[in-house]
């Protein structure tokens, strides 16, 4: 059942999570932060450079898909949220028959794990569709509004102050 735009856009506003089912498991999305959407822009910055050739579409796209392993984080930062990344984790170990305990902690990689995940499972049309499916009610329009404004600002102000003189003095 689709939704209607009044439905999406509640739901935007009040910032609720949905749930995303890929294969057979199931994420809960939760709205984007600032944070999350930094971590998207820098894993998008590291993706290759290049126009490709029409006439050597599929030389090339193979050339540069080495590359774009980037792409299974950038989709995994999605769905994980900037504070779901990593996860530290404590162990308690028995030593000696169950006499002594000594505990060590740790920190999972979820990012990392969830990537993999998803470049081994799904097709490049499934994860195309899953991309869009996830930045489609992220608030980009008012994310593009506030760094506008701040670059603006930053171009308007002085940056240095030039003293002038008259010759002769």
């Amino acid at each position: 059942m689709t939704k209607t735009i009044e439905q999406r856009v509640g739901e935007a506003v009040l910032q609720k999570a949905k749930e995303v089912v890929i294969g057979d498991r199931t994420f809960t999305v939760a709205p984007p932060s600032t944070a999350t959407l930094l971590l998207v822009s820098e894993g998008i910055s590291l993706l290759p450079q290049v126009s490709l050739n029409k006439d050597k579409i599929v030389e090339e796209v193979l050339f540069v898909a080495k590359d774009c392993r980037v792409l299974g984080d950038i989709v995994a930062t999605l769905i994980l949220g900037s504070k779901h990344l990593t996860e530290t984790v404590s162990v308690e170990k028995k030593r000696f028959l169950g006499l002594f305990k000594h505990s060590t902690s740790g920190t999972i990689d979820r990012k990392a794990e969830l990537a993999e995940w998803l470049l081994a499972e799904l097709a490049p049309t499934q994860l195309y569709k899953l991309f869009f499916d996830l930045i489609k009610d992220f608030q980009l329009g008012d994310f593009f509004g506030l760094t506008t404004f701040l670059i603006d600002i930053n171009l308007m102000r002085p940056t240095k102050v030039v003293e002038t003189t008259v010759s002769g003095q």
